[in-house]
């Protein structure tokens, strides 16, 4: 979720107790997955046990809840991707975000995972420590 719609969500559960904040999410989403196929109201094993949320739209080192999207139109957004991927490590400055990981792992938090450890890496090779200890790449032969 992102703009108008976190901003509304979030204002509904802030500083709400768990159980509350809970409770009113449900609530929120139960239009949405109950119409999810083999649903059944009397059945609780199809009310969710638990729902996550962030307010990073009210945090101000997640950029107020900034993401990543591709416009519709873009004719060169593998390029842009190319480009985070990259960063500008002249400047100290690498993106280690999901959307900077592959197609297949973009938008997930395999993603983000293996790409904060690209971004690690990164930032060894260009602090010149070369001999740091890191776990090897996912993405290269072992």
């Amino acid at each position: 979720m992102h703009g108008a719609q976190s901003f509304h969500l979030i204002a509904l559960v802030h500083d709400f107790s768990p159980t509350a904040h809970h409770s009113t999410l449900r609530a929120f989403f139960h239009p949405y997955y109950s119409c999810l196929p083999n649903y059944d109201q009397d059945d609780l094993s199809c009310e969710p046990a638990a729902i996550f949320s962030t307010a990073w739209c009210k945090d101000e080192l997640a950029g107020y809840g900034s993401y990543c999207n591709f416009q519709v139109g873009m004719t060169k957004a593998d390029r842009d991707v190319e480009v985070l991927r990259q960063g500008f490590p002249e400047g100290r400055l690498w993106f280690a975000r999901e959307h900077t990981a592959s197609l297949e792992e973009m938008d997930t938090a395999t993603g983000a995972y293996l790409l904060g450890e690209r971004a690690a890496r990164q930032v060894v090779e260009v602090l010149g420590r070369k001999n740091a200890t890191l776990p090897p790449s996912r993405n290269s032969p072992t």
